[in-house]
């Protein structure tokens, strides 16, 4: 065999192998990908994104394919605000106040696909919060309803039902995306949450107990712990879990507030 031949035999190989890799890793089911995070016994940081403008207060992470959704709180302006920024670049490409009266802590959120579903409550527990159905295009609210309690963390399965959880998540409520209240049910752990996914019919819980950060892995019908997966503790300036948390197959952390924030993002293994 020529060179030039080995060396396209070589190529191809490597191609064939890419595909093979990315068939396995990257088209995994929803089920699958929870599957994954069920067995994994650790987590590898592979790439970090500086933020580059001043996240204040952080409180909720997502992603869509081309961006991240950041909720934050302005403790000193007491105001209320979404961002929405390039995953490539970490720049910030919009942003929309939520601040209304004394609403002014939008919380844990998700993008379902078709909206970002985001808590806006008083900064204190026992209090009151809006839910609000917004644009992920233009950040526009669509549309909102009330609910008599502090919302920390808002999630969607994405067909009909929403899921939230209140100040240190004593309870998780249950709601229809009209707002009517399906369910209230004492949380199955004594975890604190801040942010809070729907996934392949699974609550992914992200927040700390006794000072460790973890993710809780809940299911919605029984309201029983599935499985807790303890995050490290020791690598970190601040714990992972502190605020803002999104899953894709990879798992997304923003702890950091203020002008220097990164979002971590984590393999796991």
């Amino acid at each position: 065999m020529c060179r030039l031949n080995r060396a396209l035999f070589v190529l191809q190989l490597m191609a064939v192998s890419v595909i093979s890799a990315c068939r396995t890793g990257c088209d995994n089911s929803p089920k699958e990908t929870l599957q994954s995070l069920l067995d994994s016994t650790d987590i590898v940081l592979i790439h970090q994104v500086p933020v580059g403008f001043d996240t204040y207060h952080v409180q909720g992470l997502d992603l869509s394919e081309h961006f991240y959704f950041v909720t934050s709180v302005d403790t000193k302006q007491r105001r209320a605000w979404l961002f929405k920024v390039d995953r490539k670049s970490g720049r910030l490409d919009s942003k929309r106040g939520l601040t209304e009266g004394l609403l002014i802590h939008p919380g844990g959120m998700q993008y379902d696909g078709r909206s970002l579903w985001i808590p806006n409550a008083e900064y204190k527990r026992e209090s009151r919060a809006k839910i609000h159905n917004i644009d992920p295009n233009n950040l526009q609210i669509r549309r909102s309803f009330d609910v008599d309690d502090h919302i920390g963390a808002v999630a969607s399965d994405g067909k009909k039902l929403l899921y939230g959880v209140n100040w240190d998540a004593k309870h998780f409520y249950t709601w229809d995306f009209d707002g009517a209240q399906l369910g209230k049910v004492a949380s199955p752990t004594s975890a604190a949450y801040q942010d809070i996914k729907y996934y392949a019919g699974k609550l992914l819980c992200s927040g700390h107990q006794d000072g460790q950060s973890i993710i809780d892995v809940i299911d919605p019908k029984a309201w029983n712990l599935v499985k807790r997966i303890d995050l490290p503790r020791d690598r970190w300036k601040t714990n992972l879990a502190r605020e803002g948390m999104a899953f894709d197959g990879n798992l997304y952390f923003l702890p950091d507030d203020g002008p220097d924030s990164r979002i971590l993002i984590f393999a796991l293994h």
